[in-house]
């Protein structure tokens, strides 16, 4: 996408990439307003690079769509697979296989900590059932493809889920784009169960692991240190290698009037491969309302469909999935 508006802030472009890892790589961001589509600043949106833990959002999206269809409770309790044994990097609570955990709290893990493991332990639960149900296949890999069928499904154009947890090795790394980023928090912001998991600061998570008789108890801590400020309540933080350190941002105010009623003003603010992650998110709010205002104190024009990130027909928080065949 080309840059809509330009913007003379220098913070922006005396930023090179900026992380060891990932030089070769432009940082990109993008801020739209989420219920009109309106996007307000744009750079290198549509450059592919890797996302590390980002894709635990559609993780989470993919597995909350499921238990919405199959009505499987969230206290279910899952056991961590052996595939663990392979992840060394993302398991704030060293989860080992055959450890259990609920599916409630595996989700919280995932979305505040990106805990790669229990990434996976949902991935393999929720593959299992997927494998049952159509005769065959790989739990993971049946799991992984139902997150590519969410992305083609949002009109997601540049993204490819390689893994459901956030490593980035050359043979799992999951690539996207901040338009793609975008529309993906657009998505998940209208999920009542997400919203609610990721504007929480922290959560207690007991697992029942093969060497205790009784719990061990963890809290797990919202990685976002911008959640609460500003009116941000979410989304996720990512940092690897590969894709450097990376932000997917939601943050609201107060609601405004569209034809079915009203809906809170809401920003979806992506920045990817930056340690300026933060600052650059932060400095993008207020001229991002600023813009939004002005736009739509104007007449809300929308002759130019570029200047517009809109997902396809049809398009609901229940129908991005293949799962109505369930």
């Amino acid at each position: 996408m080309k840059k809509l508006i330009t913007v003379v802030i220098t913070l922006f472009f005396t930023l090179a990439a900026t992380v060891k890892g990932a030089e070769s790589i432009p940082l990109s961001y993008l801020a739209v307003e989420a219920n009109s589509g309106k996007v307000l600043y744009s750079h290198n949106a549509e450059v592919e690079r890797p996302i590390s833990s980002l894709a635990q959002v559609a993780t989470a999206l993919v597995a909350l769509d499921w238990i919405e269809r199959t009505k499987v409770e969230l206290n279910r309790i899952i056991v961590v697979p052996q595939e663990a044994y392979t992840i060394q990097v993302g398991n704030p609570m060293n989860l080992r296989p055959g450890d259990r955990i609920t599916l409630r709290d595996a989700l919280y893990s995932t979305l505040l900590g990106a805990d790669n493991v229990s990434a996976v332990t949902i991935a393999n639960f929720v593959g299992r059932d997927l494998v049952f149900r159509r005769g065959g296949g790989q739990p993971i890999s049946q799991f992984v493809h139902e997150m590519n069928l969410l992305a083609k499904s949002l009109g997601m154009k540049r993204t490819t889920f390689a893994a459901p947890h956030g490593l980035d090795s050359s043979y799992s790394a999951s690539t996207s784009c901040a338009v793609d980023m975008a529309l993906l928090g657009m998505y998940a912001m209208q999920n009542s169960a997400f919203c609610f998991i990721v504007r929480q600061p922290n959560r207690q998570i007991g697992i029942q692991t093969l060497t205790s008789n009784t719990p061990q108890i963890f809290n797990v801590t919202n990685t976002n240190s911008l959640l609460n400020t500003a009116g941000v309540d979410g989304i996720k933080t990512a940092k690897a290698s590969m894709a450097g350190p990376c932000l997917l941002l939601s943050v609201t105010r107060n609601a405004y009037v569209v034809s079915n009623g009203s809906v809170p003003q809401r920003l979806i603010i992506v920045v990817l491969g930056t340690s300026q992650r933060y600052k650059i998110a932060r400095s993008l709010i207020t001229p991002s309302w600023k813009l939004w205002e002005r736009w739509y104190k104007a007449g809300a024009n929308t002759t130019n469909p570029k200047e517009f990130l809109t997902f396809p027909a049809k398009v609901t928080p229940q129908t991005a999935s293949s799962f109505g065949s369930l």
